[in-house]
């Protein structure tokens, strides 16, 4: 994502089109039609099974063509490279390529689809982060921070068909709130910082000195104002698997509004602190440490939100301290200065602030937010 100051011209990005509700799975063909009789389809492996003979079979019924490859979830570029080379094998390369499957299985698919300069089509199974909107890729590189991968285009279609992801479990909705609910604390803080959004940004100039529009910051602040309202009644409908219209409400803030609001604004210290997980000894989802690291951004702020905050986290099952990071008590203070060594002055998104503030005062963040927690049990 850029960094810098805006100048005066202003950017707006977004999906072609996005579907949401129950049985959008049996759309599928007609929405790959657009774009040509072939597809191929990336799925991940808990769907593949399914996947793999009842959406083919939807496809033939509709005189089109779709093939199929398990995709294991984890982007990387080895795995980048695999899939290309899988797609150069075909009997012909696909008009269209729909990754189905949690985050990094979207974001794949977006890669492979732009290596051909071909369509693709979102199709989230599990809503963890806001992935399935977004032009660009994250590439995870294991045990070490990830990189973005920039597209020329947004997905093609966003298909989130609320009878599947209603089935998966919900840690990974939960996980999909944290991404979210710092869409527009980000916005904010990247805002008042006059940085540039991260719409717009050109993948053969690196032009990227973009205003963010009103529309992306007021879809950052409806997906905050819905989350508020409807976050915890949408928990509890995920952990019995019923789709109640707080839990659709939820979705399209967690994947849409989240999602535009987000690439059409700028990210700050949630995101940015949260790159460096990958030196914890445990993984954990994007949006989970997402939502952990708002509340550190909220102190860094002394911002009178967290302990609202706080207390949302804590009721939709998101990390409020160190322990539910499952840092070890005695090596709490090692894995800290590992952690915000990783990220600070070498992710400019941790710096994203209308003030400047030390190093120190991050890790400070951290250890109050860990007392804090310890007397609000």
């Amino acid at each position: 994502m850029p960094a810098g100051k805006a100048k005066e011209v202003r950017c707006f990005q977004s999906p072609s089109r996005y579907m949401q509700g129950p049985g959008l799975i049996n759309r599928l063909p007609r929405f790959a039609s657009n774009f040509g009789p072939a597809a191929l389809l990336i799925i991940d492996p808990f769907f593949y099974d399914d996947f793999s003979v009842r959406v083919p079979k939807l496809f033939e019924e509709a005189g089109m063509r779709a093939y199929c490859v398990k995709f294991q979830g984890f982007s990387g570029e080895e795995e980048l490279k695999e899939l290309i080379a899988f797609t150069e094998k075909l009997p012909e390369i696909p008009d269209t390529f729909i990754g189905m499957g949690g985050g990094q299985t979207v974001d794949i698919n977006k890669a492979v689809g732009a290596h051909f300069r071909k369509n693709w089509i979102s199709f989230p199974t599990a809503l963890t982060t806001d992935a399935p909107t977004f032009t660009h890729t994250i590439i995870n590189h294991r045990g070490g921070q990830n990189e973005l991968m920039f597209h020329y285009k947004n997905p093609d279609f966003v298909v989130v068909d609320t009878e599947v992801t209603v089935t998966s479990p919900a840690w990974m909705l939960a996980s999909g709130i944290g991404d979210a609910m710092a869409t527009f604390f980000e916005a904010e803080a990247s805002v008042k910082n006059n940085n540039v959004c991260n719409a717009g940004y050109d993948v053969r100039t690196g032009e990227d000195d973009y205003k963010p529009t009103m529309l992306g910051f007021a879809a950052a602040k409806l997906c905050y104002e819905i989350l508020i309202r409807d976050g915890v009644a949408a928990m509890r409908a995920a952990k019995e698997h019923l789709r109640t219209p707080a839990y659709e409400n939820v979705v399209e803030a967690a994947t849409l509004l989240s999602g535009v609001g987000c690439e059409n604004t700028g990210v700050s210290i949630s995101h940015g602190l949260q790159a460096g997980f990958g030196v914890l000894p445990k993984h954990f989802q994007h949006g989970t440490g997402v939502g952990y690291c708002l509340l550190v951004q909220l102190i860094v702020q002394n911002d009178e939100r967290f302990e609202k905050l706080f207390e949302f986290n804590k009721a939709v099952g998101l990390p409020v301290c160190t322990a539910d990071l499952e840092i070890p008590a005695g090596e709490r203070d090692q894995y800290i200065e590992k952690l915000v060594d990783g990220v600070y002055g070498k992710r400019w998104q941790v710096t994203n602030q209308p003030f400047f503030y030390e190093k120190s005062t991050l890790i400070d963040a951290i250890k109050y937010l860990d007392a804090y927690a310890a007397e609000h049990k």
